[in-house]
């Protein structure tokens, strides 16, 4: 039987080379793996797209993968895979220390009252910024030093435009899911993640920062693994 293709969608701030090393980790494994590109994130404000682009973007890779398919969302990303339209293909959902929205409700809508987090730094530009001192012990604080700067050396721009706009659809009612909270987060705290994760079909706790991928790629390639087996495959005439 031929196993599942991971699709990864990345967070806000971040891009498909997040997911290098858990790629070569599930390669390892015999597990393929496809990273999509966000258009609410990247270095030019004025092509950045919003909410509805990058659910856009994450249906467009599902269709383009032969055979069957998880996508898994981390972070803002989790918003976009529970947005996105989906094929047969695509058996099973899993959000790794993830917004989860239900239809009608926006992502900041489950935020607390108060200030915004201090890793979010809003500009005059229609953009948000990791304000500097701020992504290492948000995102990245249980990763080895040269893993951590070499990730802040490369978040980028984020989309304001990905904060307003209530989700039209959510996935997850429809397609099995998997909520992985990361349980040393100290961006969204796993107590906060847990409300999402009632919503899934199953919930794995697995102790790592808010960046499981770049801290612990190889035991959460086995995790991953796991999942991927628990799959049922497809039935053929």
């Amino acid at each position: 039987m031929t196993e599942p293709t991971f699709l990864l969608v990345h967070g806000s701030w971040h891009g498909p080379w997040c997911w290098d090393a858990l790629r070569a980790a599930l390669a390892k494994r015999d597990v393929t793996s496809e990273a999509v590109a966000l258009p609410s994130c990247g270095a030019d404000p004025s092509a950045l797209g919003g909410f509805f682009d990058d659910a856009a973007a994450v249906s467009a890779a599902a269709a383009a993968i032969a055979g069957e398919v998880i996508v898994l969302g981390h972070s803002y990303g989790g918003a976009a895979i529970s947005e996105a339209a989906y094929g047969p293909n695509v058996k099973r959902l899993v959000y790794v220390g993830a917004f989860m929205p239900d239809a009608g409700r926006s992502s900041v809508s489950y935020l607390p009252p108060g200030p915004l987090a201090p890793y979010i730094g809003l500009r005059d530009d229609g953009t948000m910024e990791v304000p500097a001192g701020q992504a290492v012990p948000s995102f990245y604080h249980d990763c080895a030093p040269d893993v951590a700067a070499a990730a802040e050396a490369r978040l980028c721009l984020q989309s304001q435009a990905v904060l307003g706009p209530s989700a039209t659809r959510a996935a997850w009612r429809e397609i099995p899911s998997t909520y992985v909270v990361t349980t040393l987060d100290q961006a969204l705290p796993a107590d906060f993640q847990r409300m999402f994760a009632a919503q899934a079909t199953e919930t794995v706790d697995f102790e790592a920062s808010h960046s499981p991928f770049l801290s612990r790629p190889d035991d959460f390639a086995n995790l991953l693994v796991r999942i991927a087996s628990a799959v049922p495959a497809r039935e053929t005439a």
